[in-house]
């Protein structure tokens, strides 16, 4: 189900709803942690979602592994044939994971 158009927010909104700055959320919308849209030339997502990021990033921050999930979980779906960045920094961090948990083995 689609949210409203009062339960959506765009940037600006978002950072003062999550009481971080405009970049904040955009750098969480790039890295697929936010859901959001492009309505005309400005990215909207939705409140509920939001809250629940900034929710939980006051609890405690994301592991590695746990940002990856979120992040491939945002992005099923998406189409087109291109790598986004998202899609490089998910191999990236993917990557990276593996490194660590061979180091571990050792």
């Amino acid at each position: 189900m689609k949210p409203s158009p009062a339960d959506e927010l765009d940037v600006k909104a978002a950072a003062r709803v999550a009481g971080r700055t405009t970049e904040t959320i955009r750098r969480w919308v790039w890295s697929g942690r936010l859901p959001a849209r492009k309505r005309g030339n400005r990215l909207v997502m939705a409140r509920k979602d939001v809250e629940a990021l900034a929710g939980a990033t006051e609890r405690r921050p994301l592991s590695l592994a746990e940002w990856a999930r979120l992040a491939e979980r945002a992005l099923r779906g998406r189409r087109g044939p291109r790598a986004s960045a998202s899609d490089l920094v998910i191999e990236e961090r993917r990557r990276r994971l593996e490194e660590v948990g061979a180091h571990r083995g050792r």
